[in-house]
């Protein structure tokens, strides 16, 4: 008997596609460990994990800063947040 699960995990806004990723790599990565070990004290054990969506947003800010000595005012930038679903299948341990 096989089962799927979802695991769905988004970064914060960050200033870099690369910082973004990186953020959401960590956190699919815990996400992933903690599923394995949930699964694997039912008595079974991962079988695949399949891609099923993930994207980055750039996301306009506007950060305010104190005004600097060449009249520095507000900050237009962008942010950019990273997401990502995947579609992990369990199945029973064959021992």
């Amino acid at each position: 008997m096989s089962r799927i699960e979802t695991v769905y995990a988004v970064s914060d806004p960050q200033p870099s596609v690369d910082a973004s990723v990186s953020q959401l790599a960590q956190r699919l990565d815990k996400s992933l460990k903690d599923l394995v070990t949930i699964f694997e004290q039912a008595g079974e054990q991962l079988w695949t994990v399949e891609p099923a969506s993930h994207a980055v947003t750039p996301v306009p800010t506007s950060a305010r800063q104190r005004p600097a000595l060449f009249g520095r005012r507000d900050d237009q930038g962008t942010r950019y947040v990273a997401s990502a679903l995947l579609m992990v299948s369990f199945q029973k341990r064959i021992d």
